[in-house]
């Protein structure tokens, strides 16, 4: 994971309140990096948020911002139809951007991001905050030594969380395809599209099928029309010959898991994070090799340590998605290009895409 180092003061600005707070929250626990700017379209919401977090400077336009502010790098913690716009005027200013996911509303804009990115030879990540799980990265380790053998034959991936399951919840901005671009998959499944090809390796073709649950959502008095998925599921195959399938379900009543099983040629991983133990951001791992039996595996410590269960709320942001911003800052002082990147984000999105034109049109389709 990442290691920060104390040289000059990185100065960072954040887009977004939402889950600008975990962002917040990480920097806070950031070495050597300072959030001297925040940015919301509601002054009197940027202005709680700045005295919060002791911010000198507040924008409601992330254009003044990025002018106005002299910053090293910014968060994006905005629906996604904005994060083209918002990160191509940032690499303009000399700015590094650490992004939410989906990095974009398809793959084309990723990739006119990445290109942007690379030509401005900036720092750029995406939030794939679930890398940092340790035991999502443990078992990235052990596929790395080869612990399940020299071919994976299947990965079987899962994410259930509940917060689309209620009727009653009412309509936003999530339940619009053209601001944010995708439902669950949008929501969680894109980071478990990014933790099976982090670990297990790219995907090759899929054929999926989407559900939207609830079709409608009040907005005040009146009802509108949900255009995003409650619930994606696919097969899948990976570039190594592997079969996938996949499911991420955002409306699994009181459900809050993920996880990942590789099976391959000598052996297996099995690795699960349950959020009713009060553990979870730790999460569980266990394995198999030839003819033994399954078993629970340990998890360094150097992985945990940070982590306190007590504490989950601030050892989820500050702890896990710490790891991100201490990556960006030694990416800016070192410039050399830490990973998830948009690379990364553009990757998951052509997945993304595959996955939704697959079930739009009952074929299977190709990741180009």
């Amino acid at each position: 994971m990442a290691q920060a180092t104390q040289e000059k003061t990185i100065k960072v600005g954040v887009v977004g309140g939402g889950f600008g707070r975990t962002h917040l929250l990480a920097y806070r626990a950031t070495p050597g990096v300072e959030v001297t700017s925040f940015c919301q379209r509601t002054k009197a919401s940027a202005e709680r948020f700045a005295r919060e977090f002791s911010i000198p400077h507040v924008f409601t336009d992330y254009r003044d911002m990025l002018s106005q502010a002299e910053l090293d790098a910014v968060s994006l913690t905005t629906p996604t139809n904005v994060h083209l716009a918002m990160a191509l005027d940032a690499f303009d200013h000399g700015v590094a951007v650490l992004c939410e996911k989906p990095l974009a509303m398809n793959k084309e804009e990723a990739a006119a991001m990445l290109e942007r990115a690379e030509e401005a030879r900036l720092i750029h990540m995406t939030s794939f905050n679930f890398r940092f799980i340790p035991a999502f990265y443990r078992m990235k380790e052990l596929m790395q030594e080869g612990y399940v053998g020299s071919r994976i034959l299947h990965v079987e991936a899962s994410w259930f969380t509940e917060r689309r399951a209620d009727p009653n919840l009412p309509f936003g901005w999530r339940d619009q395809k053209d601001v944010v671009g995708f439902g669950a998959m949008g929501d969680v499944g894109v980071h478990l599209v990014d933790l099976v090809r982090w670990i297990a390796g790219d995907f090759k073709r899929v054929s999926s099928q989407q559900s939207i649950f609830t079709k409608e959502r009040l907005d005040g008095s009146s009802k509108r029309k949900v255009t995003v998925e409650d619930c994606t599921l696919f097969i899948g195959e990976l570039t190594g010959g592997g079969l996938v399938s996949f499911v991420a379900n955002a409306a699994a009543r009181g459900s809050a898991y993920q996880e990942i099983r590789i099976m391959g040629d000598d052996g297996m991983l099995r690795a699960a994070v349950d959020r009713a133990k009060p553990d979870w951001m730790i999460g569980e791992l266990w394995g198999a090799q030839g003819d033994g039996d399954t078993r629970p595996l340990p998890i360094p410590e150097p992985l945990t340590e940070l982590l306190i269960p007590a504490d989950q709320k601030h050892a989820a942001r500050e702890a896990i998605f710490a790891n991100l911003t201490r990556l960006l800052a030694q990416g800016i002082r070192t410039g050399e290009q830490p990973s998830p990147s948009f690379r990364d984000g553009l990757e998951a999105q052509k997945v993304l895409d595959a996955v939704e034109q697959s079930a739009r049109t009952r074929n299977w389709m190709p990741i180009d």
